[in-house]
């Protein structure tokens, strides 16, 4: 049997894979060919599969740091403004269940074993309310990974977390489909 990794290998083994990935999306070329043209293009040339292809590769881009309002503005560029801000919250709220998954599986709840106090207060207080924890940081931070990372490392339930991002992601998609049908017609007059 092998012996437990302490919490803070755990914790420092994620940072450095999301690193590393994040280093592989740059370095690659897969971070620049990924635009608001090329992901339009994709989403819409692959057919009935276009909102399938879309999701998965918002949640991969998610988990390996990408930017994500390339994404959301994709979405209404090829979806229109109301489908494509229901496909953008759908693809928001996978990419953030994603990531979150993917931080549980590689380094679990190691911020639950830490034993600094400071550490123990933040890890006690989305005990007390992870719904509500998980709306504000949501609703705040968008779909920034860090707050997946962050969260999936605590001890809130997958559930809390998947019904508090849903709940926080509302507001962000709606604006970000106000603005990403005026940041498009923007780009289209340059």
């Amino acid at each position: 049997m092998t012996p437990r990794l302490s919490p803070g290998t755990r914790i420092a083994f994620l940072v450095a894979l999301v690193v590393a990935l994040a280093a592989i999306g740059h370095f690659s070329g897969i971070a620049s060919s990924l635009t608001r043209e090329r992901v339009t293009e994709i989403a819409t040339s692959s057919g009935v599969l276009g909102v399938a292809v879309y999701l998965v590769l918002f949640a991969v881009a998610e988990i390996m740091q990408l930017p994500g309002a390339v994404f959301v503005i994709a979405a209404i560029a090829a979806y229109g403004p109301w489908l494509g801000t229901l496909v953008a919250y759908l693809g928001m709220n996978l990419a953030s269940v994603a990531v979150f998954f993917f931080g549980r599986f590689v380094a679990g709840r190691a911020l639950t074993e830490v034993t600094h106090p400071r550490v123990k207060a933040l890890v006690q207080e989305v005990e007390r309310a992870p719904i509500r924890t998980t709306v504000i940081a949501r609703g705040v931070f968008f779909v920034l990974p860090g707050i997946g990372y962050a969260l999936a490392l605590s001890s809130i339930r997958a559930r809390d977390y998947v019904i508090g991002s849903a709940i926080g992601l509302l507001v962000p998609s709606l604006l970000a489909a106000l603005l990403g049908e005026w940041a498009l017609s923007l780009l289209s007059r340059a």
